[in-house]
């Protein structure tokens, strides 16, 4: 393609500070008390990539959460959450714990979660959880060239990541707090569309501040720009810090707002969390109590 640094010219984000402020504060705002109801709280639920990314994990750690997590599935009888999110290690144990169901195997790649290492590590890593049965990668956008304007440099980079990951879902995360103004996250979102990601993710949770309503709308706004430029759809990953069920339908609305009903699925929605399914559950039975109070 041409030269990536003339193609983000052509895209625009110079009026979105007083957008997002206005809309954020105003009509979203109005858009979510309808939106917080059980139809949408089992949304989030298959729109989930339950997550355990501790350095406590042991395969034996591992095997309880996936067990433990289609217990809960099933005695709530709740949606399948979209996948289950783990080091790259542990691909083979969540792989065969979720036999028999549709839950996609994902795992954290490219040297998660500073991603400051060679390239053919990363490439070699990616290469490796595909091979021990990852569906889905989520590696981390090489952060510092982002903040230096090296969009050339990140794109290959992207690039090859990308024809590593061949057959599988790729998500790239940008890590929104440390790129922290609207012309970063806005451009990178675009390198990682560009690139062939099928995601674009936020954080990875490990920083101290991650996933936030103005930064999703920044995403979500250059993935608008760049389905109008290319008719292709791109989804976005929400993660870090999501333990509410406010939180993830705030999330859900901007993104709906934004880009339209058609991303609304977990096939361009996902919300990383490890600890939000114990909230859902929790206003599951609380609007339930209030309805039969009725």
């Amino acid at each position: 393609m041409e030269n990536i640094v003339e193609t983000l010219a052509a895209y625009g984000y110079s009026n979105l500070e007083d957008r997002i402020e206005f809309e954020l504060d105003g009509v979203i705002e109005k858009e979510i008390a309808p939106a917080y109801c059980n139809e949408n709280f089992e949304l989030c639920v298959s729109c989930m990539d339950y997550t355990t990314l501790k350095v406590t994990d042991s395969e034996k750690s591992v095997t309880a959460f996936v067990t433990e997590l289609l217990k809960k599935i099933k005695k709530n009888t709740l949606p399948d959450v979209a996948s289950v999110c783990v080091f790259p290690r542990f691909a083979p144990v969540v792989k065969a714990g979720l036999a028999g169901t549709p839950i996609k195997t994902t795992v954290v790649g490219a040297c998660f979660p500073a991603a400051q290492t060679f390239l053919d590590v990363k490439l070699a890593e990616c290469k490796e959880a595909i091979a021990a049965g990852a569906d889905e990668i989520d590696v981390v956008i090489s952060v510092g060239e982002v903040l230096e304007r090296n969009y050339e440099q990140v794109y290959k980079e992207l690039v090859a990541i990308r024809e590593a990951c061949a057959g599988v879902v790729l998500k790239v995360i940008l890590e929104t707090g440390e790129l922290k103004t609207i012309e970063s996250i806005f451009n990178a979102s675009l390198l990682g569309a560009y690139a062939g990601a099928d995601f674009i993710k936020t954080s990875t949770g490990k920083v101290p501040m991650n996933a936030t309503p103005e930064a999703v709308y920044v995403i979500c706004e250059a993935l608008r720009q760049f389905h109008v430029q290319t008719g292709k759809m791109v989804g976005i990953k929400v993660a870090g810090g999501i333990t509410k069920v406010q939180n993830a339908i705030r999330y859900l609305t901007i993104v709906k707002h934004v880009l339209g009903e058609a991303w609304i699925s977990p096939k361009y929605f996902r919300i990383g969390t490890s600890q939000l399914l114990e909230d859902v559950l929790k206003e599951i039975k609380t609007v339930a109590a209030k309805d039969a109070s009725l």
